[in-house]
């Protein structure tokens, strides 16, 4: 059975890397390239991040019996903080990331905020970070924005390199004379960096919570429809409808941090309120504050 996940509980977090070299792709689309990489490359560990749960699905589909791969459905800019510790990756890695050409997108660009910022953190020293782009325009604004960063060192800037590996619209492009662009990057020296986000004994305990008696339905029904916001956070969420079991219930709820969007259920059983554990919720700033509304919301009920 291939060795990949596509959910992680959030109590497992972060990563526990004790292999001696450990890559992680960003945006890995259909799979493709990132089995095929992975097979090329047995005593490498690879991490994959994707937002799109039908290519995830599609990924772990290629993936049986490759055991040197770990998939996430997760959003790198979200996420990367809490998954992996400082210094822990080898390389990080990006294929054809959408370029976001209009001015209102620009937010969402590789160079943008502190995304630099953050790759650098869980990158080791000598460590490299990889784009490769179709877009001329996006390559050379990467460039010039990455250089700037004292802890970052230009190693090539290539075109139509000789890649082991290529994903299926890279090898349609080249075959139509397009180019491709790769940039490498080195991380050359330590940054000074705290994002680095461990749970702790609170968050954890947040998803198996006792109350002083029962959640009824009648509760349940009055959170249809109500929602909350952390604007300093940037967090949203929302509670949908109830649904009952045989022996429990399950609340709907939808959680949005920037653009990351969750659906989970959390379920209710006796005394107890914990995330289903078909949930494929990660512990953001969103759901644990989901968490934390109905926990008041049930108090002054």
């Amino acid at each position: 059975m291939a060795n990949y996940k596509i959910i992680l509980r959030p109590d497992a977090l972060p990563l526990d890397l004790n292999n001696k070299h450990n890559e992680l792709e960003i945006g890995f689309g259909n799979g493709e390239y990132t089995v095929n990489y992975a097979k090329l490359n047995p005593d490498i560990m690879l991490y994959g991040f994707e937002m799109s749960y039908s290519c995830v699905l599609h990924c772990a589909r290629r993936a049986d019996g490759v055991n040197n791969l770990k998939i996430f459905r997760a959003d790198a800019q979200t996420l990367l903080n809490i998954i992996f510790k400082n210094n822990s990756l080898d390389k990080i890695y990006m294929n054809f990331p959408c370029p976001w050409p209009k001015r209102r997108h620009a937010n969402k660009r590789v160079i943008a905020g502190s995304f630099a910022e953050n790759f650098l953190r869980v990158l080791k020293l000598g460590g490299l970070f990889e784009l490769v782009t179709d877009d001329k325009d996006y390559a050379e604004q990467t460039r010039e924005n990455f250089i700037k960063h004292k802890a970052l060192s230009l190693k090539s800037f290539e075109i139509n390199p000789d890649r082991p590996v290529k994903t299926k619209y890279e090898r349609k492009w080249l075959a139509m004379g397009k180019n491709i662009f790769r940039l490498i990057f080195e991380k050359v020296q330590e940054i000074n960096n705290n994002n680095f986000k461990e749970l702790n004994g609170d968050e954890i305990n947040l998803m198996d919570l006792n109350f002083a008696r029962p959640v009824s339905e009648e509760f349940l029904q009055s959170l249809n429809g109500v929602s909350g916001r952390d604007e300093n956070k940037n967090a949203f969420w929302s509670f949908g409808r109830y649904f009952k079991g045989d022996e429990s219930l399950l609340l709907d709820v939808f959680a949005v941090d920037d653009d990351f969007k969750q659906r989970y259920y959390i379920k209710f059983h006796d005394n107890k309120m914990q995330l289903d554990n078909t949930a494929s919720a990660y512990m953001t700033p969103a759901v644990k504050n989901s968490l934390k509304d109905i926990i008041e919301r049930f108090n002054n009920f």
